[in-house]
């Protein structure tokens, strides 16, 4: 009896959604993310990287820089310094956003992270009646994209425990995928940082991914990050 009952839970297990043969880009917020569909907003493009330099697209008062950034903990990231796009973009295209390197095994906050600035020098930017970020990218490894504003991030000068930004966490795949992210799906991390109720879409700082996944190495690319479901 007690064989019996192992095989059927086994089989049990076999037929549940996100089961461990699954990749885990084929469900949870990933999957939605690759299956939303939202129309680009009029002057929405962020950056298409075409341009080849470090500045996000110069629209709508958007001037904008692409940097990087890391934690203390050994994490390494590149480019650093002045950041400027790879060639081999998404769907043919030139360039895209890159950024690679190799996290520390253990420590008390590991992240490493590209994004860019929507102003410079930093301010809030008002999204308007966009619904969402839509982007292309590629990995593999699981990703973090957040947009933070107001709330979360110590220039909005309203937080005490910053940086928890609304997010979603995206698992890449090694092929390029386009992904839209509407602001509603968003979400702080639990357990750690100032509480607020929703992402702040009028009052955004910037548009960045994180990786924190312990001892691993990364390699993304990003390309094509534009505002999608404005009325």
């Amino acid at each position: 009896m007690p064989g019996r009952m192992k095989y059927i839970v086994i089989g049990l297990i076999g037929l549940l959604p996100g089961c461990i043969t699954s990749p885990t880009y084929e469900y949870g917020p990933t999957a939605e993310a690759k299956t939303t569909s939202l129309p680009p907003c009029r002057d929405g493009m962020l950056d298409d990287l075409e341009d080849g330099d470090g500045q996000a697209a110069k629209v709508n008062g958007r001037d904008g820089y692409w940097f990087t950034f890391a934690d203390t903990e050994g994490s390494t990231i590149d480019p650093r310094g002045e950041y400027k796009p790879s060639p081999g973009g998404a769907n043919g295209s030139q360039f895209a956003g890159h950024a690679w390197g190799k996290m520390a095994p253990k420590g008390v906050s590991l992240y490493a992270g590209v994004g860019f600035a929507l102003t410079n020098p930093k301010t809030p930017y008002d999204f308007k009646t966009a619904k969402g970020i839509q982007f292309w990218a590629k990995g593999p490894g699981r990703v973090r994209f957040k947009t933070p504003d107001i709330n979360t991030t110590p220039e909005g000068d309203r937080c005490s425990d910053c940086y928890n930004d609304f997010g979603v966490d995206i698992t890449l795949q090694d092929s390029w995928q386009r992904y839209t992210v509407p602001f509603e799906k968003m979400a702080q991390q639990p357990g750690w940082g100032d509480r607020v109720p929703a992402v702040d879409s009028h009052h955004v700082f910037a548009v960045q991914w994180q990786f924190s996944t312990p001892n691993a190495s990364y390699d993304l690319w990003f390309d094509d990050i534009r505002l999608v479901g404005c009325e």
